[in-house]
């Protein structure tokens, strides 16, 4: 595993849009920790195929240390907390993070 968290994959507590429950999901940090209280961005990962325009769908999701096919919900970027990243599962791999960083641009409409 790398010893930098970026693009590594976490098990973390993370809060439900739809239902505001907070329950232990997969996220992607793509970034190290920053501020007094280490925020760190991710993005969620889903099992669920229905898409946003800039998701991802994660080809080498077995690779990853993901246990089923997975998309990378881009559009779902969020902070939480170091404190919250419970465990490291796996990384992405360099495919998948270019097509990540790709779709990270054209959501922050860095192109």
């Amino acid at each position: 595993m790398k010893h930098d968290i970026k693009f590594a994959i976490f098990l973390a507590s993370t809060r439900f849009l739809e239902s505001g429950v907070q329950k232990l999901r997969p996220v992607i940090a793509v970034s190290k920790p920053y501020g007094k209280h280490n925020v760190v961005i991710v993005i969620p990962v889903s099992s669920q195929p229905d898409l946003a325009e800039v998701d991802v769908v994660l080809e080498d999701w077995k690779d990853a240390g993901l246990l089923k096919p997975s998309v990378a919900r881009i559009h779902r970027l969020t902070a939480i907390l170091r404190a919250d990243l419970i465990e490291q599962i796996g990384e992405i791999t360099p495919k998948d993070e270019a097509k990540i960083i790709n779709a990270l641009r054209q959501l922050l409409e860095l192109n």
